[in-house]
């Protein structure tokens, strides 16, 4: 049976160990996502958004680990599973995209070669047949005379249609989820641009649900349905994409929106968050965002819990935006 609610993360707490002693990368996460949904997850370098996708992805190499919490995939809690069976959901029904094609093609073997050998290691089909999902795989992202660029080497392409090649291969077994981490962030604005309409498209199509992660709130903006915003390992705010855009709720989603470039007036410089992300090991007391927050209090001494505002919006902060006079 195949649930609406595809992914449900409570409480997800992943640790690393340190000579002095855990440090949490990522804390007290909550998360859904429903089938076909786009959901972007935003923050700066370093707020724990690339560990939050490998663990969800089982990917959490040790000595860092899921502490915490609980991840269930339609329906069923794969927290603890085995590397065995991670491995019948990799690839498969939860695909990962990674920031950088080259780390996930390997160098030495032809393109072709490598999407049918990911074909082929879950489904029983013969090469041929393998060949061919591959074909319409490779145009369905753009890339033109598939045959010809099956038998080319990663090397051989510039760094979008490496891109391209890894999004189709996350596509091939036509997966309930994929989990983008910064896909485009290395590519120029007008190929950065095709892939965003390309990856919209394919979503929409096809009914795959979508976790884009990146530290740029206007790439996001572009795709999501919804938002979650990080900060310091934990969610600050999420809830619908036009409305935070329109009315953010915390002080940091209003600080992230404010430094896009295309919020700054012409000819002036940009608008930026003071300070910088704490270190995960010395966190401050209470609110994490308070040192670089200009509405902070002795009141966010004390961590606000992440606390519904409506039922499609939630808010880590004592003081909301909005309730502000």
């Amino acid at each position: 049976m195949k649930h609406t609610k595809l992914l449900s993360i409570q409480g997800l707490r992943t640790e690393f160990p340190t000579p002095d002693g855990p440090l949490a990368a990522v804390s007290g996460v909550d998360l859904e996502v429903t089938r076909g949904d786009v959901l972007g997850i935003v923050g700066e370098s370093g707020s724990g958004k690339t560990v939050l996708g490998l663990s969800i992805m089982g990917l959490v190499d040790r000595p860092g680990r899921v502490t915490a919490g609980r991840i269930a995939f339609d329906g069923t809690d794969v927290t603890n599973y085995s590397e065995a069976q991670w491995q019948g959901l990799r690839g498969n029904r939860i695909a990962m995209i990674f920031q950088d094609p080259t780390t996930s093609l390997n160098p030495v073997q032809r393109i072709g070669v490598q999407m049918i050998e990911a074909i082929q290691a879950h489904r029983d089909v013969s090469t041929d047949a393998a060949r061919q999902t591959v074909r319409e795989a490779m145009v369905r992202v753009g890339i033109n005379s598939p045959d010809e660029r099956l038998e080319a080497y990663p090397h051989q392409f510039s760094g979008g249609m490496r891109q391209r090649v890894v999004i189709a291969t996350a596509l091939l077994n036509e997966p309930d989820l994929i989990i983008a981490d910064e896909p485009t962030t290395a590519l120029d604005v007008t190929v950065q641009a095709q892939i965003l309409r390309d990856m919209r498209r394919l979503c929409r199509d096809s009914g795959t649900a979508l976790i884009w992660v990146s530290h740029d709130l206007g790439v996001v903006a572009q795709s999501a349905h919804r938002l979650a915003v990080m900060y310091a390992g934990r969610i600050v705010e999420q809830g619908v994409t036009e409305v935070m855009l329109k009315s953010p709720s915390h002080p940091y989603t209003a600080g992230l929106l404010a430094s896009m470039p295309a919020h700054a007036p012409r000819g002036q410089r940009l608008i930026s968050i003071p300070g910088g992300l704490p270190q995960l090991s010395n966190l401050p007391k209470g609110c994490s965002f308070a040192p670089r927050c200009a509405h902070a209090t002795t009141a966010c001494d004390v961590l606000p819990e992440l606390s519904p505002t409506s039922p499609d919006h939630a808010v880590r902060c004592v003081s909301p935006l909005q309730e502000r006079g």
